[in-house]
């Protein structure tokens, strides 16, 4: 095998996985922002219904809030969808363009991509292998761990579990 098509494999994976990557980004930073509205939701409606303590229900929805607030997970969610559909161009097509112009594309969109949740890289990882076939069925020779339990369930809860069979520690 050349280089070139090491330098070409390397370049693929890096895409499809950026691409996995962002795009269990954008849906569990968006599930995260609707959880935490429904959370306003049920204890505003609590308020209403005075079912529980005031100070308790109020001291919620200001941590909620705040976090909607400070955190902003919804528009990073839409940041992280912009970043998804670039890398999504970029996989498409992948075998029209040459390996410069992947590399500077690649350059261009890592300055723009979302803050990193460190426990859906690895389910992005495996997502990635998945997509591209790198199972070691068809003779990929890394063995990939099992999920952890925080990976396993923020997967699960963006959506995007790896089509890989696996199981929780």
């Amino acid at each position: 095998m050349s280089d070139y098509e090491k330098v070409r494999i390397d370049l693929k994976f890096q895409v499809v996985y950026s691409l996995c990557f962002e795009k269990m980004m954008y849906k569990f930073l968006g599930r995260i922002d609707k959880l935490a509205s429904f959370i306003l939701l049920l204890t505003g409606m609590s308020v209403i219904a005075t079912t529980w303590n005031e100070v308790f229900l109020g001291s919620i929805v200001a941590i909620v809030t705040a976090l909607q607030l400070v955190y902003s997970p919804g528009g990073k969610s839409q940041s992280a969808k912009g970043v998804y559909q670039k890398y999504n161009y970029i996989y498409i097509h992948f075998d029209e363009m040459d390996n410069e112009v992947i590399k500077n594309k690649l350059l261009n969109l890592s300055e723009n991509e979302t803050d990193e949740i460190g426990f859906l890289s690895y389910p992005a990882r495996l997502a990635a292998l998945a997509m591209l076939s790198w199972t070691p069925e068809s003779g990929y020779s890394e063995e990939p761990r099992k999920l952890t339990k925080l990976e396993y369930f923020a997967a699960l809860f963006a959506g995007e579990l790896p089509e890989y069979r696996f199981t929780a520690k």
